[in-house]
């Protein structure tokens, strides 16, 4: 039985730019044209998107600045500003590589959370490594220290927060870095494991992937198979760390399907539905919106309304195709519900067992 399509998303993303100065291993963004800056949508085009976007969703509604690095745009502060004039509720996300300079305009914007990415804090290089930016690690935290120290008395209702990958390299630098964000009053820390590389890739690669005969690359499956004896005795010390009241921000099913996904990656599929498709609302740097980021676009917001585009034919046609589709990305921190209707139940009666089998090995 097929279940209502909801009259609006839950979530609202608008990717500013593909544009990246880093260099992640995870990630072909920064490998974008350098001509692309000029195709992205211009300041008043943007905030068209926006007025369009708040007569259709009301007053409240939370929106992201994304990207690439949306602190490239010149113009994030004028549109943050003109967003939060509309009514929405503002957050972004940043590489935290170049907005030292930034400081006093991120403290006095009407921004209500940043995320920042961050993958170690023992060994920088990790961080720097993942990056591919030597002494970024650094960079940032010099500036989470100059936010949280300046923004006392000037904008407390800011909250900053940490985004981290777990991946091979920095699984002894996970419980360090909850350690850090809680000694430092940072809102929450989010983790997100290591993705396939195919997944982020820049959406001026218009079609998307073919998520149709998407397979687990071998490889991939074996990283993440590598990661699971010492993984997921980490994944106990973050929920046993959460219920003590450090500020994790993932969810306790999250992190459970964390667990499944560590023992074999291919489990994950039959695990979990996605509805990323009936949930998430995306326009890109060149005004295509998109339901799913690795799925092609289902039409421009330049072109028809952003009501229109949700309940067009395209439109069903993509959320069709994110039911079948067999790509692990619907763990991202942006796909996963918070709560156990996604997980498909009769696996859940497999999971207990699969995770007492890997345990025991080890004993």
């Amino acid at each position: 039985m097929s279940q209502k399509l909801p009259s609006k998303p839950q979530m609202l993303t608008l990717d500013i730019t593909d544009r990246c100065q880093m260099q992640c291993q995870t990630c072909s963004k920064w490998q974008v044209s350098a001509d692309v800056r000029h195709k992205e949508l211009s300041t008043e085009q943007w905030k068209e998107v926006l007025r369009e976007l708040r007569q259709w969703l009301g007053n409240g509604f939370w929106i992201c600045f994304s990207g690439g690095e949306p602190f490239l745009r010149p113009d994030i502060f004028e549109l943050t500003d003109y967003a939060t004039s509309l009514g929405f509720k503002v957050s972004s996300m940043s590489n935290g590589f170049s907005i030292e300079q930034m400081v006093d305009n991120i403290i006095d914007s009407k921004f209500e959370s940043l995320n920042i990415s961050l993958n170690s804090i023992i060994d920088k290089n990790i961080h720097d490594t993942s990056r591919g930016r030597e002494g970024s690690a650094q960079k940032i935290f010099d500036v989470i220290w100059q936010i949280m120290h300046n923004k006392k008395g000037r904008n407390d209702n800011l909250s900053i927060n940490l985004a981290t990958i777990m991946f091979p390299d920095n699984l002894d630098e996970i419980i360090p870095l909850v350690e850090y964000a809680t000694k430092n009053h940072l809102k929450h820390i989010m983790f997100q494991l290591i993705e396939d590389f195919n997944s982020f890739h820049a959406y001026a690669e218009k079609d998307g992937l073919d998520t149709d005969n998407y397979k687990i690359p071998q490889e991939y499956k074996k990283t993440i198979q590598s990661m699971a004896e010492k993984a997921i005795p980490i994944i106990d010390h973050l929920v046993e760390m959460k219920r003590a009241g450090h500020s994790i921000a993932n969810s306790y099913e999250q992190l459970e399907a964390y667990k499944i996904f560590f023992n074999n990656p291919e489990d994950i599929v039959t695990a979990i539905k996605c509805d990323v498709g009936s949930t998430n609302f995306a326009v890109d740097p060149y005004g295509d919106v998109r339901l799913c980021f690795n799925m092609k676009p289902i039409g421009s917001i330049l072109e028809k309304s952003p009501e229109e585009l949700w309940n067009s034919v395209e439109a069903s046609q993509c959320r069709h195709k994110v039911h079948t589709c067999k790509m692990c990305c619907r763990l991202i921190n942006c796909n996963f519900k918070a709560n156990f209707t996604n997980f498909n139940k009769s696996f859940l009666v497999r999971l207990k067992n699969k995770i007492i089998k890997l345990l025991t090995k080890k004993l």
